[in-house]
């Protein structure tokens, strides 16, 4: 991964979420994928207010904000992890 996007996301989320993402499995965060993928949408609609993303990141929920930080480190990995949470949850219900 990209020194640069790594600083990036340290500067958006914080460093201890960075680092809970970087030690965290999604599995283990409560998150609603639907919220994760709002989330990512509006963080991205953002992309030239970082103020604005900071505020929304700030917002959220601690699982929520290590499953974005998660997604955006790694958009294809946890698109597929999101759906499988998906998945699961229709399960239970």
């Amino acid at each position: 991964m990209s020194a640069n996007i790594d600083s990036e996301l340290i500067g958006l989320f914080g460093r201890w979420t960075f680092a809970s993402a970087q030690v965290r499995r999604l599995e283990e965060l409560k998150v609603d994928p639907a919220a994760v993928q709002a989330a990512a949408k509006q963080v991205i609609e953002q992309r030239d207010n970082p103020e604005r993303q900071r505020a929304l990141v700030d917002a959220m929920d601690e699982d929520t904000a290590v499953a974005l930080c998660l997604w955006l480190r790694d958009p294809a990995n946890a698109s597929g992890l999101l759906e499988q949470a998906r998945g699961k949850r229709g399960k239970r219900g």
